[in-house]
């Protein structure tokens, strides 16, 4: 729709609700006004209910602003990061932010008569909007202030504004105070110079645990492929925490440059520390490393990860589902009733259960395998959750049906008549005659649907029964 000239009528009548209206009348105006070519004056009165004491109005004056994008808007917005009303100190700032470098006029002409609390909020905002118009602002700032709290702002905004121009007084403030080195560090990660690349990777050796963290995360974004082989040496020299950002780095060169990485013990470790210690972040980067080796402990490992995240999830059913004969080896020994993700595995390998009988997937599982799986798994028929206890019984029931059968008593007396009317599906499928005492016990169950069920399974059971032998 193009712009119109609003009549002075119009613009009395809409200045009158403005000022004087009630708020749902304020509101609703707001909600409605056209983009009109208005005034200083509407401008003001429109920029000004950022403080309204009522919610709606506040919302509806910010959702106008953003949306027609005046550029006369910031210089009415501006005055309010100075409020000592932090809320609304916030929303002015959120809303210059919204309007990009519409803003950075605005921002770099307002007062702060040397407050040293306003002057860090403009320059992150400045930052925030990553306009390179502010960068000569801020560097103003930069050289002329003397606090800590100011200076790491604007090395962080110059960061965000990726002016390259500006690496060498970066690398000056380096050595100024350790305060700096981290911010520092990250803003040159993002400049992404070969300076900075070249003076990052010289100073590593020789900085603390928290300057190193920042330097090894850095050089994920910034690196070439010879820091690609840099942080492969490192991998025999850190631990803890450095850790995750050695490999996040590693990962992010491997993609860039479509480089292989060496696997190890000492790799495999660090992977392994990473996906017990990492955030899920952290956890997904690792797995995608050892998405392509086959290791007990890795597999093992993985297993502990599964419910924690749905593209994690999937990611190490993919590893497994090439792994089948691993978790039949393994599940016996891995499962316990304190694992926090237990319904999640059980899940896990009754879909690997059901993928081997459909696809008839040929397995080395020894019968004594088989035993320790069933033993195992009948610890969990009498677990405190239902889920658990389904999927019990649907295991025992796939993997080694005598067996289930002898388990029979406890699956009885579950408590949930669903998981009751669940083990009477099993036992419908079950060829020979063994389950007729568990059906005809259902027969007599408290529960009118079970026994009902189990009526009709024991008549389909005797006619079927019947006709074969017939």
């Amino acid at each position: 729709m193009l712009n119109r000239k609003i009549s002075d009528q119009q613009l009395q009548r809409t200045l009158e609700t403005l000022k004087n209206g009630s708020n749902e009348e304020i509101s609703d105006l707001l909600n409605n006004l056209e983009p009109e070519n208005i005034d200083d004056n509407l401008i003001q009165i429109i920029c000004g209910f950022v403080e309204h004491s009522d919610k709606g109005i506040r919302n509806a004056a910010t959702n106008y602003i953003l949306k027609n994008r005046n550029p006369r808007f910031p210089f009415f917005i501006v005055p309010f990061i100075k409020s000592n009303d932090i809320s609304v100190r916030n929303l002015a700032g959120e809303i210059l932010i919204n309007l990009g470098s519409l803003s950075v006029d605005a921002i770099i002409q307002v007062n702060t008569e040397n407050n040293n609390d306003h002057i860090k909020f403009i320059i992150d905002v400045l930052g925030l909007i990553g306009d390179q118009r502010a960068s000569l602002f801020i560097m103003g700032v930069l050289s002329s202030s003397e606090d800590d709290n100011v200076i790491l702002a604007c090395i962080e905004a110059l960061g965000n504004l990726q002016v390259q121009n500006y690496v060498d007084v970066l690398i000056l403030f380096y050595d100024r105070n350790d305060l700096y080195k981290p911010v520092v560090v990250e803003a040159l990660g993002k400049i992404g110079s070969k300076t900075a690349l070249n003076f990052l990777v010289s100073r590593f050796q020789n900085e603390d645990e928290i300057t190193k963290y920042s330097i090894l995360e850095s050089l994920g974004s910034l690196g070439d492929i010879d820091t690609f082989f840099f942080l492969l040496e490192q991998i025999n020299f850190v631990n803890g925490p450095l850790v995750l950002a050695l490999i996040s780095s590693i990962f992010m060169l491997r993609e860039k440059f479509n480089l292989d990485i060496p696997f190890d013990n000492r790799m495999k470790n660090l992977l392994l520390y990473a996906i017990q210690k990492g955030t899920m972040e952290h956890k997904k980067i690792a797995f995608s490393m050892i998405n392509s080796f086959d290791d007990k402990d890795i597999l093992g490992a993985s297993l502990t990860l599964l419910g924690e995240n749905f593209e994690l999830d999937d990611m190490i059913k993919n590893k497994l589902f090439t792994n089948i004969e691993y978790i039949y080896h393994e599940i016996f020994r891995i499962v316990n009733p304190r694992l926090p993700n237990l319904r999640q595995i059980l899940n896990l390998f009754i879909e690997i259960i059901n993928y081997v009988h459909e696809y008839d997937v040929r397995l080395n599982i020894s019968m004594l395998d088989t035993r320790y799986i069933a033993n195992s798994i009948s610890e969990f028929l009498n677990h405190h959750d239902e889920e658990v206890r389904r999927y019990a019984m649907e295991i025992l029931f796939n993997i080694d049906q005598e067996s289930a059968i002898l388990f029979a008593d406890s699956m009885l007396n579950d408590e949930s008549a669903w998981n009751r009317l669940r083990l009477l599906e099993m036992l419908e499928k079950v060829p020979d005659q063994s389950p007729e005492p568990i059906i005809e016990k259902l027969m007599k169950d408290e529960d009118d649907m079970v026994r009902e069920r189990a009526a009709i399974i024991k008549n389909l059971r005797v006619n079927n029964f019947s006709t074969t032998l017939n």
